[in-house]
């Protein structure tokens, strides 16, 4: 603990014990001297111990020197503090919940500390009280021990609103689970679609393709069988001329020999 970490420790003792001699309503100047401390710290665990066990040395030191009733002055005192502590949860509470918007992963490891941290509040804060009485004098001990015993019984405000809190991040944590498990079907159904869909385009590229193949195939079968009917009629076309100029010779011949058959009978 460093000097200053002790100066500002006894100034909080001294400042809660002046106000209790002052007369003042207990609760509420607990409630304020805590906050106020604690606005001017970092809200650990650690630092809301020692805030605690300050303030409660104080009072301890102001109620000795006031005619007062005693357990109602330690009973105020711990209400005061605990009024102080659930401005404390709700303030966590909300930084928590602008640390953790949307789409936030409620598996973070900071999380879980903050978390852990505020569930161990009230247990912090009466292990505090605990603490600072153990330093009182016989005649705070016993009323000390009826107050704690009343409040771990009935428990805190803080640790109330500490429990909701914890509820309400854990109703938060399983519906953000539902709908990344939601997201993930969505997305596997998705992907499966465009990859069927994908796959359907590339097989109905590929069948275009081959009847673009069997079109050309065809087209160049054609005029090859063109060729050859054309080859086979021209062929046919040559022949058939030919035929018929024997045919006209023979004619010619056999008239020959008639007519000079027909002339030697004339004779």
């Amino acid at each position: 603990m460093t000097i200053r970490e002790i100066d500002v420790d006894e100034v909080l003792k001294s400042l809660a014990s002046q106000s209790i001699r002052q007369g003042r309503d207990v609760r509420a100047a607990v409630r304020d001297l805590t906050l106020k401390a604690l606005q001017q710290r970092e809200l650990s665990l650690e630092q809301i111990r020692k805030v605690v066990r300050s303030v409660t040395a104080g009072v301890n030191i102001g109620v000795a020197k006031r005619e007062m009733k005693v357990e109602k002055a330690l009973s105020d005192t711990v209400s005061g503090m605990d009024d102080a502590l659930l401005n404390v949860v709700h303030a966590s509470n909300v930084a928590l919940h602008r640390l953790t918007g949307d789409g936030y992963d409620f598996e973070d490891s900071n999380l879980k500390r903050a978390l852990d941290e505020l569930e161990r509040l009230e247990d912090e804060f009466l292990r505090g009280l605990e603490e600072a009485t153990e330093s009182a004098s016989e005649k705070f001990k016993a009323p000390w021990g009826r107050v704690l015993a009343k409040t771990k019984l009935s428990g805190t405000a803080a640790g109330t609103q500490v429990a909701s809190n914890i509820r309400d991040y854990a109703k938060r944590a399983h519906a953000a689970m539902r709908e990344q498990r939601a997201t993930s079907f969505k997305a596997a159904h998705l992907l499966t679609q465009n990859f069927a869909t994908l796959a359907s385009g590339i097989l109905i590229g590929m069948s275009e393709g081959l009847g673009v193949k069997a079109a050309a195939s065809k087209r160049k079968s054609k005029p090859a069988v063109g060729r050859k009917i054309a080859k086979s009629r021209k062929r046919a076309a040559t022949k058939a001329p030919s035929g018929a100029k024997a045919k006209t010779a023979t004619r010619l011949k056999v008239g020959k020999r008639t007519r000079k058959a027909v002339a030697r009978k004339a004779r």
